[in-house]
């Protein structure tokens, strides 16, 4: 009390000293008001807070359930041209001096001539995986930090098939890009000399760490794995008739079965965009190209694959015809897979998009923005596949945009040929119309904005930033939009089910930080919880089939040049290649099951 009155401007200093006389007084003589005031508290003896009940991560049962998805390879080979070559490459760079054909070594290593790196993997046969200690699986402390609304979803379950899983894509985890026989695609020239990017030549390693990776998502109950399988590892040369590697194609059968006898059921990409060299989308026989690889895995893999991504946001590209490539190539590979292989698992093709969102939602002009946004987006290649209707006429009216409209027979080849909507909604953003109109941007292919023509911007009209944002420019935490993102693709093309194949976020300065930082990411484990908080509202409430999430990634990646963008649920020691989990990865798994 003393403390407060010597700080009142309104009290004289002659006169404090008399004041603290009574107050002191007042204390130690216990009067009525003091004494009453004291009644409601007592001493008693401290104690140190007892330490809670250490609980550990709930491993997977093993081995995951028995199914078969389609015939065994040994009664489908013959599907295969009997004429194909099985070999497999070793880099010598020499032996470009040599001439061996058209397929030789020599050939193998001009395809390596223009790509040298820096750093050179740290092994080269795969690694016998350890066991994961008893004190690594420790869940974490307590949430200090829950949804606003998390008694209101207490009660919601997920659906009893629920996908529960992790993401990954092989340019960004794999490492060893020169080994095993793998050919170049057109995602190694990042961070090949003269480069300043980093490369992903080391990455990860996963190629050859990929047991204990399998062992660790096992030990802490993570069902599903989505992995790609590069097209030039399993054909380096990337064209139809070349030769087939065999080392490849044994190592991802040894990975789909390691996955299974831990339990865990496999996802397979087919294309994460590490397309051949030789083989660019705009090509005429991109399709054929495509199909050869894509049926050498299917064949050899579809018996214990339940679910198939084709290509992995193919929407990301320009719009130009080399979308009508990928869809008829999507098309083609999913009419053999279910009429020649008679495969019966499911196949989809994964696209990217953060929903637009009306910058001023009372705006027609804003609102037409978002919708055109998501002509380019979703429409180019999700009106064929699941409604069966031409390509957007916004799209085709666009002035001097390079792709034309659909024939009839590609309409009745494409359509419908995708078992469920796939998609990687990673955060949302606002939109409103361009200076001058959309209209006179569409006629000018001059105008930087064009083709899509609209205003992409991350701040509300309010002047806030639309969520909690990362490292990146498209991931924030704005769980308010995930029930509208999802929403959006279930009403609007009317697929059978919903996937959430990638969702992460990378908080600012993870890199920075000790490792001890690193593994509490709160900020992290904010967004799975709120964002999974709002896919348990949208199942229940708005009667959305979402069948699934897969987050984004179950370790540190190269996001296509870098290291710092922090996405994994585990670290990585660039050195070491030792693997930390995050309280993240508990906190994803830990919701789900609260939850089941």
């Amino acid at each position: 009390m003393a403390f407060v009155l010597a700080r009142d401007r309104d009290v004289r200093d002659d006169v404090l000293p008399e004041i603290r006389k009574k107050v002191d007084a007042s204390y130690y003589s216990a009067g009525p008001v003091l004494n009453d005031f004291c009644s409601a508290f007592s001493y008693s003896t401290f104690h140190f807070p007892t330490t809670p009940t250490v609980q550990f991560a709930t491993p997977l049962p093993t081995p995951a359930p028995s199914s078969t998805y389609a015939p065994p390879f040994k009664q489908v080979s013959t599907l295969l041209d009997p004429n194909i070559t099985y070999t497999t490459y070793s880099l010598d760079r020499a032996a470009t001096k040599t001439q061996d054909g058209q397929y030789g070594q020599s050939a193998y290593a001009s395809l390596w001539a223009n790509y040298t790196y820096s750093v050179q993997p740290p092994f080269t046969t795969t690694v016998t995986p350890t066991p994961v200690s008893r004190g690594e699986l420790a869940l974490p402390p307590p949430l200090p930090l829950v949804p606003a609304d998390a008694n209101t979803t207490t009660n919601l379950k997920f659906p009893s098939d629920f996908i529960l899983g992790v993401a990954s894509s092989a340019w960004q985890i794999e490492g060893g890009l020169q080994l095993a026989g793998r050919g170049p695609s057109v995602e190694d020239v990042i961070g090949a000399l003269p480069s300043n990017s980093n490369d992903s030549n080391v990455s990860g390693m996963f190629y050859y760490l990929y047991k204990q990776d399998i062992l660790r998502l096992a030990e802490i109950g993570i069902p599903y794995l989505c992995f790609s399988i590069p097209w030039t590892r399993v054909v380096p040369f990337g064209v139809a008739g070349s030769p087939v590697n065999t080392e490849a194609l044994d190592h991802y059968d040894d990975l789909i079965n390691t996955a299974l006898a831990h339990g865990i059921t496999p996802i397979v990409t087919i294309v994460h965009y590490d397309i051949p060299v030789s083989v660019p989308y705009s090509d005429e026989n991109f399709s054929n190209h495509y199909l050869y690889y894509a049926k050498q895995v299917m064949t050899r893999y579809g018996d214990r694959v339940p679910y198939w991504v084709t290509f992995n946001e193919p929407n990301l590209q320009p719009v130009n015809n080399a979308l009508t490539n990928i869809l008829v190539a999507h098309a083609s590979l999913y009419d053999w897979y279910k009429k020649m292989l008679k495969g019966k698992g499911k196949i989809t093709m994964k696209f990217a998009n953060n929903l637009p969102i009306p910058l001023n939602s009372s705006s027609r002009a804003d609102i037409a923005a978002a919708l055109r946004y998501q002509d380019f987006s979703l429409g180019v290649m999700n009106n064929p596949l699941f409604l069966g209707k031409q390509i957007p006429e916004s799209v085709l009216n666009t002035s001097k945009i390079p792709i034309t409209a659909l024939t009839n027979a590609q309409l009745s080849l494409i359509h419908g040929k995708v078992d469920f909507f796939s998609f990687d909604p990673y955060s949302a953003q606002f939109v409103t119309s361009p200076p001058g109109g959309v209209d006179a941007c569409a006629a000018d292919p001059s105008n930087p904005l064009w083709p899509t023509c609209v205003v992409l911007t991350n701040v509300a009209a309010d002047g806030w930033l639309i969520g909690q944002a990362s490292s990146v420019t498209y991931s924030f935490i704005d769980p308010q939009f995930v029930r509208s993102q999802l929403s959006y693709v279930w009403n609007t093309f009317r697929p059978s089910g919903v996937l959430i194949a990638e969702f992460g976020f990378p908080s600012y300065g993870d890199e920075d930080q000790i490792l001890d930082v690193q593994r509490y990411d709160l900020l992290r484990t904010n967004y799975y919880q709120a964002y999974m908080t709002e896919v348990l509202k949208s199942i229940h409430l708005d009667e959305v089939n979402v069948i699934g999430t897969l987050s984004w990634c179950f370790l540190e990646t190269n996001e296509f040049g870098t290291y710092d963008d922090h996405y994994g649920l585990q670290t990585v020691n660039r050195t070491s290649f030792e693997r930390t989990y995050k309280r993240s990865a508990f906190d994803y798994v830990e919701f789900f099951h609260q939850h089941s």
